[in-house]
């Protein structure tokens, strides 16, 4: 018991931190880290061809694809508001630090009931564009949930 207590258990957003540090960035430079089941993931592919893993600490699930790590709630499951405002200023930090190059982009807005930033670079539509975006929508009820994504440039992979 006293382990346990001197463990400390990360939160909901601490934990969606954790794996976009150690999951989607170096997964932005080409390469993991660690697998996603050394973190202690579960494998849980729905569709064939697809990389999906559900993390039962957070209760999110991480989706690799070509150009995009993403990490997911959806409800029963989402973040709540405050969940969602740490986790936004958490990830601005590491994107600080990890991604200096990309800027906070003031026109990414989407309603008061939404939470959404993006840090990018690159013209709109472009191939180049790429960068990080958090995207939370809390109060939706049965449709609520939140989206971490670092969406890398086309033109970098092929």
């Amino acid at each position: 018991m006293l382990g346990r207590m001197l463990k400390h258990e990360p939160s909901r957003p601490e934990r969606t931190v954790q794996l976009f540090t150690d999951i989607c960035v170096p997964f932005s430079r080409g390469q993991l880290s660690a697998p996603p089941e050394g973190l202690g993931l579960v494998r849980t592919d729905l569709l064939p061809r697809e990389r999906r893993w559900t993390d039962p600490v957070s209760a999110s699930y991480l989706l690799l694809d070509e150009h995009t790590c993403s990490i997911s709630t959806n409800a029963p499951n989402a973040l709540t508001k405050a969940e969602g405002d740490v986790l936004a200023a958490d990830i601005e930090q590491v994107v600080a630090v990890a991604f200096p190059e990309l800027a906070l982009d003031p026109k990414a807005t989407m309603g008061d009931d939404v939470l959404f930033r993006a840090w990018m670079t690159g013209k709109v539509a472009s191939p180049q564009r790429w960068g990080v975006s958090v995207y939370m929508f809390p109060e939706w009820g049965d449709a609520s949930g939140s989206h971490v994504s670092l969406t890398l440039p086309r033109s970098n992979r092929q």
